[in-house]
């Protein structure tokens, strides 16, 4: 893989994982048929790929670590479905509520092979550092979060596998905040579903009263069906009743010369409802669109930050790196030669030079 991803300018900050002989060990007992493979933990550490004089070391003294110095951060393990043998295990480790920076020097991964008894009973296996994961760079950082307590810092590691044809593996998680893919999208559609049943809901527990009287709720369209009185009704009632019985107006609006009573300054007739309610509708639709463009917007900005934020590290790691390490000289006269001691005494990093003349 490249050092840098020309597209996002992200910089790759782990080297290719390493099986260890405990991990070769597993996967070979549970690929001949044996156990159940169980993925327990991912963490990471200190640990450095050298020995104790802090020479390097090749991959075959790699495979021989069976534990590490320490446990910095665990992280939140997700497992991939199983295709065509081959299978993903996935741990990001966010500095959410993170207070201190972690300095890593690689990831380990953890897992064990649980049996059964002759009763059926589960028996479960010795966990071991099944593979490592060491970083690019001498170490690398996850920065603290944010005061807030949100998280603005994220690092993401895989570990690739495959097994054989004839490997009965019945793969879980025990990380309590283990999701799967698959969960992810049945959260997804539940909370779909369940949105359009309240909306449902809300919408057939609607209901419209005129002038406190003959409640109307929407029908299964969500639409609302106002009664109206319609001209020819209306000539019947007043027919029926006559002028002459007292009646002079409805809802205070006379009868005109003609004995009829123009009402569409009382009620609202079924059409003009309709349109209205299509029109806060066509709003709500119109809203709900703008929500998901800015929400994309916040996920590009966020995405942005993220990698601004990872160069802006590397940057502060490179100035400290030359702080540490660069040398400052200064020549002095020979007879100024206790000018020069004092001088190069100041710091650690000063170094005075003495000409011969």
């Amino acid at each position: 893989m490249a050092d840098t991803d020309t597209q996002t300018h992200f910089k790759n900050k782990l080297q290719q994982s390493v099986l260890t002989d405990a991990g070769r060990h597993i996967f070979l007992t549970v690929g001949s048929g044996q156990g159940k493979l169980v993925y327990t933990r991912a963490i990471l550490s200190s640990r450095k790929p050298v020995d104790d004089k802090e020479q390097a070391i090749d991959h075959e003294a790699m495979r021989q670590i069976t534990s590490l110095p320490d446990d910095l951060k665990e992280g939140q393990l997700q497992l991939t479905p199983v295709v065509d043998n081959h299978f993903s295990v996935i741990s990001d480790f966010n500095n959410k509520n993170q207070p201190d920076d972690i300095n890593f020097s690689c990831i380990g991964w953890y897992a064990r092979v649980d049996t059964k008894d002759d009763q059926g009973k589960v028996v479960e296996g010795q966990e071991a550092l099944i593979a490592l994961t060491f970083t690019t760079n001498d170490h690398e950082v996850l920065a603290a979060g944010s005061p807030d307590g949100l998280s603005t810092d994220i690092i993401s590691a895989e570990l690739d596998m495959t097994i054989s044809d004839s490997a009965k593996i019945d793969m879980t998680v025990n990380e309590i905040g283990y999701v799967t893919r698959a969960e992810l999208n049945s959260w997804q559609t539940k909370m779909d579903t369940d949105l359009q049943k309240m909306f449902d809901g809300f919408t057939k527990n609607l209901t419209v009263t005129l002038d406190g009287k003959d409640a109307t709720k929407a029908d299964e369209n969500h639409v609302i069906n106002l009664p109206t009185y319609d001209k020819t009704t209306i000539d019947k009632m007043m027919a029926a009743a006559g002028k002459g019985a007292g009646i002079h107006t409805v809802q205070n609006v006379a009868p005109n010369s003609e004995g009829n009573i123009d009402l569409s300054g009382v009620f609202y007739l079924k059409a003009d409802v309709d349109k209205l309610i299509n029109a806060q509708k066509d709003r709500i639709d119109a809203l709900t669109g703008e929500n998901g463009s800015k929400t994309n917007e916040i996920q590009e900005l966020n995405t942005e930050i993220t990698g601004l934020n990872n160069q802006l590290n590397d940057l502060l790691n490179r100035v400290k790196f030359l702080e540490e390490n660069s040398l400052l000289g200064k020549r002095f006269a020979k007879a100024d030669e206790a000018s020069a001691d004092a001088w190069e005494k100041q710091h650690s990093n000063y170094i005075a030079m003495i000409e011969d003349k």
